[in-house]
């Protein structure tokens, strides 16, 4: 009971939030949709992993959280050297 509102309350964030990656104003708007959205699904990876006894997802989840950060320091120096 408590995993189904857990994910359904995350899960109803991370659609609100994909609004803001794709129609963002500006590219640094998109970027914090980006890192938003990728922050949301560490969580529910992590909480999929406590909840459903499954270690092996928040192994999972830390990996990408690592790739994702990654991923933001990459785009935003790109973006700062365009600007």
């Amino acid at each position: 009971m408590i995993r189904i509102s857990i994910d359904a309350v995350v899960g109803l964030s991370l659609v609100l939030t994909l609004y803001r990656l794709f129609y963002g104003p500006s590219v640094l708007d998109r970027l914090l949709g980006y890192s938003s959205v990728t922050g949301k699904i560490v969580i529910l990876l992590a909480v999929e992993g406590i909840m459903g006894g499954r270690p092996v997802f928040i192994n999972l989840a830390l990996i990408y959280g690592v790739l994702s950060f990654l991923g933001i320091v990459i785009i935003a120096r790109y973006i700062e050297r365009e600007v």
